[in-house]
C-alpha cells in the first residue's frame, strides 16, 4: 500500500527540508535547554551517567596529574589509568543512584555540582587537600576570613562548572522510574556499577593494588568522592560527641605559693607564622628588627601539632602529644587553661582571629575581631587593639594571671591586608587573594611585611609586660601556630595532612621574654633553645610557670621549670 499523506499530495510534490547544519542544531538544543521550545526528556539513569562522566572529566585534573606524576603516560600504565576512570565514572554513579530518586535527584545533583566546582577551584588554585580537618578548619573560618578567598575566577567556576550545570539539569525533563520497579531496579543499577569497578580493579590489579595501599592522599584528590567521604567523617564525628559532658582532668591539680610574689604570663598565639621568616632565625631580611633588641629567648627547632589553627590551637593546650591528639576528646577534656582557672589563676582569652576553636569555652572570653570591640581598626582588626585596656584588667586581678593573645598574624592568602600600611617595607607585594597569579617576590614581601607586623606587636606586649615589672614577675611566650606554603612545590597555604605537609607548614618561630624580676637563669634557657620542642611541650610548661603540682605534669616536657631558681630573690637572679 503506498503512503499517501491525509491531505491527497503525492509524497514527491512536497518540499523537501533543508538540512538545519550545526548552528541551527546548536540553536534548536539551546532553545531547549534554556527555554522556548520542550525540553528534553531523559531517563534518570541517563542523567546519572551523563552527569558522572561530567565529574570525572570537569573536576579531577588535580587528581590526575597526581595520578600522572606517579604512575606516567605511556603504554606500561595504559591499563591502569584506563581502569581508574572507569572507577571514578561508577562510583559517581553509585553515589548519585544513591540518592536518587524523584524528590531528591535534581537537587543534590545540583548541590554537588556546585560543591564540586568550588573544591575544583580551590584545590587547582591553592593545591589544598579536602579532608575531615580541613572541613573541620573551613566550619571554624569566620566570614570576614572567607571573604578574603572570593575572587573572580572563583565566581566563574561556580558559574560555569556548577550554577550552568545544575541549571541544565533543573530544565529536564526526567523520566523516573515507577514504584515499585525501582525498589530492584535501583539494587541492580548499583550491583552492575560495583561489578564494573572490581571488574576494572582486576584489570589492572598490580598497579591498583599499590597505588591503594601507598597513595591513600592522592586518593583523596578525587572529586567529589574524597570530599563527600571526608564530610561523612567530619559530620560522624561531630555528631558522636554533641552533648557530651566536659570530662575533668588534673583534678589534684593544685599550686604552691611563694610568698607575695605574683606572676604575670602572656602567651601569644600566631597565626600562619613559619620559622624560617623571622630574622632571628638566620632569614636574610630584617623582619625581626624590635624583637632583636630585647634579651629574648629565641628556639629554633620547634614543630606546630598541625598544620591548620583548627587542630594545632586546641592541641597546643591539651594534655595530649600531637601523635594521639584527637580534637573530639580534647573539646571535652579539661585543658590547662581550665586546670589554672581551677587553681586560682585569673585567666583571659583576647582573640582577634576567628575563635579559640573550643579551648576557651570555660574561661574569659572576649572578642577583638571587629571594629565594634576592636579599637584599632582600620580595613580589618589589628592585633594591637587587643592591649587596648588591658592594664585595667591585670590590675583588677588579686593574683597571678594568665592572658592569651590570639592574633590575625599572617592569616593568608590575603596577606597584604594583615599589616598597616606604614608596614609595607617590602615591594611590590601581591594584593590579589589568587597567589599562583602573583610572582613569588610579590608573595614573599607581603608575607613578610604581615611578619614585621607581628614583630611589632610582640614589641608592645613587652612593652606593656615591663610597665609590670616593678611589681610582678612578668613573662611573654609566642608560639605560631603552624607555617605556611608559599609557592614552593607550586603548594599555598596551609592545612595539608600532618604526614606528608612540607617542613614550611611545621616549622613554627617561638620566643620567650622574661621581666628583670623573673628568676630564670637565662643562659641556661638560651643553651638549650635550639634543642627539638613542640606544641607539646606548651601545657607542660604553663602548668610549671604557675607552680602547679598534678601527676599530670611531665617535668621533662616543661621548658621553662628546669631554669627557675626559685630559692634566691629577684635581685640576684641569674642573667648574663
Amino acid at each position: 500500500m503506498n503512503n499517501v499523506p491525509n491531505n491527497g499530495e503525492h509524497p514527491d510534490s512536497l518540499p523537501v527540508p533543508k538540512p538545519v547544519g550545526f548552528f541551527g542544531a546548536a540553536r534548536h538544543i539551546l532553545k531547549r535547554i534554556f527555554g522556548g521550545a520542550p525540553p528534553f526528556q531523559v531517563k534518570e539513569t541517563t542523567l546519572l551517567l551523563a552527569v558522572s562522566l561530567f565529574m570525572v572529566v570537569a573536576y579531577n585534573s588535580v587528581f590526575y596529574s597526581k595520578v600522572f606524576a606517579i604512575y606516567p603516560l605511556g603504554l606500561s600504565h595504559a591499563v591502569f589509568h584506563a581502569a581508574l576512570s572507569i572507577i571514578l565514572f561508577a562510583l559517581n554513579f553509585v553515589i548519585l543512584t544513591l540518592v536518587g530518586s524523584r524528590y531528591t535527584t535534581k537537587p543534590v545533583v545540583s548541590v554537588l555540582l556546585v560543591l564540586s566546582s568550588a573544591v575544583c577551584y580551590f584545590v587547582g588554585t591553592y593545591r589544598i587537600l579536602v579532608d575531615s580537618e580541613m572541613l573541620q578548619n573551613v566550619v571554624q573560618t569566620d566570614l570576614a576570613e572567607s571573604l578574603d578567598l572570593l575572587s573572580l575566577r572563583l565566581v566563574l567556576y561556580l558559574l560555569l562548572l556548577g550554577a550552568l550545570p545544575s541549571f541544565i539539569v533543573w530544565r529536564l525533563d526526567v523520566n523516573y522510574p515507577a514504584f515499585p520497579s525501582w525498589l530492584w531496579k535501583k539494587p541492580t543499577q548499583i550491583g552492575i556499577a560495583l561489578v564494573v569497578i572490581l571488574a576494572a580493579l582486576f584489570a589492572s590489579s598490580s598497579t591498583a593494588a599499590s597505588f591503594l595501599r601507598a597513595h591513600k592522599p592522592v586518593r583523596a584528590y578525587a572529586n567529589p568522592a574524597g570530599y563527600i567521604y571526608a564530610g561523612a567523617k567530619f559530620i560522624g564525628s561531630h555528631f558522636a560527641v554533641r552533648d557530651r559532658a566536659i570530662k575533668p582532668y588534673a583534678e589534684d591539680a593544685h599550686r604552691e605559693t611563694h610568698g607575695d610574689r605574683r606572676r604575670l604570663v602572656i602567651v601569644v598565639v600566631g597565626e600562619t607564622a613559619r620559622a624560617d621568616r623571622f630574622s632571628l632565625n638566620g632569614y636574610a631580611r630584617e623582619t625581626n628588627p624590635l624583637l632583636k633588641r630585647e634579651e629574648i629567648v629565641n628556639f629554633t627547632n620547634v614543630m606546630s601539632a598541625g598544620t591548620s589553627t583548627a587542630i594545632s590551637v586546641p592541641s597546643m593546650f591539651s594534655h595530649l602529644p600531637r601523635v594521639s591528639f584527637n580534637a573530639k576528646t580534647a573539646l571535652y577534656t579539661e585543658n590547662v587553661l581550665d586546670i589554672l582557672a581551677r587553681t586560682g589563676v585569673s585567666v583571659l582569652w583576647r582573640d582577634n582571629n576567628s575563635s579559640s576553636k573550643g579551648v576557651a569555652l570555660r574561661v574569659t572570653y572576649e572578642d577583638f575581631k571587629t571594629a565594634k570591640t576592636n579599637p584599632v581598626f582600620d580595613i580589618e582588626a589589628r592585633d594591637e587593639g587587643m592591649l587596648v585596656n588591658l592594664q585595667d584588667y591585670i590590675d583588677r586581678q588579686p593574683g597571678d594571671v594568665l592572658v592569651v593573645l590570639h592574633q590575625m598574624g599572617n592569616h593568608g592568602p590575603a596577606y597584604y591586608k594583615r599589616y598597616p600600611k606604614e608596614f609595607e617595607v617590602f615591594t611590590p607585594v601581591c594584593t590579589s587573594n589568587q597567589l599562583n597569579e602573583c610572582t613569588p617576590e610579590e608573595i614573599n614581601n607581603a608575607y613578610d611585611n604581615a611578619i614585621r607586623y607581628t614583630d611589632y606587636f610582640l614589641s608592645k606586649v613587652i612593652g606593656l609586660l615591663k610597665r609590670n615589672d616593678d611589681r610582678l614577675e612578668t613573662a611573654m611566650l609566642y608560639f605560631s601556630d603552624h607555617g605556611e606554603s608559599l609557592g614552593e612545590n607550586h603548594m599555598y597555604l596551609h592545612g595539608y595532612p600532618y604526614v606528608l605537609a612540607p617542613i614550611e607548614q611545621k616549622h613554627i618561630p617561638v620566643v620567650f621574654w622574661f621581666g628583670q624580676r623573673f628568676p630564670i637563669d637565662l643562659a641556661g634557657i638560651r643553651a638549650k633553645a635550639n634543642e627539638p620542642y613542640s606544641h607539646d611541650n606548651l601545657f607542660h610548661t604553663l602548668l610549671g610557670l604557675f607552680d602547679v603540682k598534678t601527676k599530670a605534669l611531665s617535668p621533662e616536657l616543661d621548658m621553662i621549670s628546669p631554669f627557675l631558681n626559685r630559692t634566691v630573690t629577684p635581685a640576684t637572679t641569674a642573667r648574663p
